[in-house]
């Protein structure tokens, strides 16, 4: 069985301004409806230019969740874990794994805002300006998402929402 690659393409980290109002309470039920939100938003933009939809995967769901929630506790943003794994790492431990499988790939992107700038609608604008976070995003061999949105206090500032969008194709 061949080895996986993990197709690492260059992302310019999407740096959104802070200081704009905290999210308040809201925060303990913006996961489920910040995710099914961005997920909506990016199936949108594929079918809009005739590309297949997304569909959620537990373990790359499971994936992104931990890295955004790791990203918020430890103060870093980055695709590299606190302990220096790669994303392809992550997802093969969450079980997005090659086994059975003739081929492997999977990328991801990571945004971080707060207040207007922290919502799903904001990450995602700024990601289409971006062409390297576009074209993950409207990538033709992606079929598996996992999403994972977060918020909280990050560097301070309270109201912040981390988001990471792993995404895969396995073919047998």
């Amino acid at each position: 069985m061949r080895k996986p690659i993990c197709i690492l393409l260059v992302v310019v980290f999407v740096w959104l301004a802070v200081g704009v109002a905290a999210a308040g309470p809201a925060a303990a039920f913006e996961r489920r409806a910040s995710e099914s939100t961005l997920l909506e938003l990016i199936n949108q933009a594929r079918t809009k230019r005739g590309l297949a939809s997304l569909h959620l995967n537990a373990a790359l769901d499971q994936a992104a969740l931990s890295h955004s929630r790791e990203m918020l506790s430890q103060g870093y943003f980055s695709h590299q874990s606190a302990g220096g794994g790669s994303y392809c790492g992550r997802l093969l431990r969450a079980g997005y794994t090659c086994t059975g499988y003739r081929s492997w790939a999977a990328s991801e992107v990571i945004g971080r805002g707060s207040g207007t700038l922290g919502t799903p609608q904001a990450i995602f604008a700024a990601w289409m300006r971006s062409s390297a976070h576009r074209s993950i995003l409207l990538g033709k061999r992606w079929r598996d998402v996992g999403i994972g949105a977060v918020s909280g206090t990050f560097r301070g500032v309270s109201g912040s929402v981390l988001y990471t969008v792993d995404l895969g194709r396995r073919t047998k």
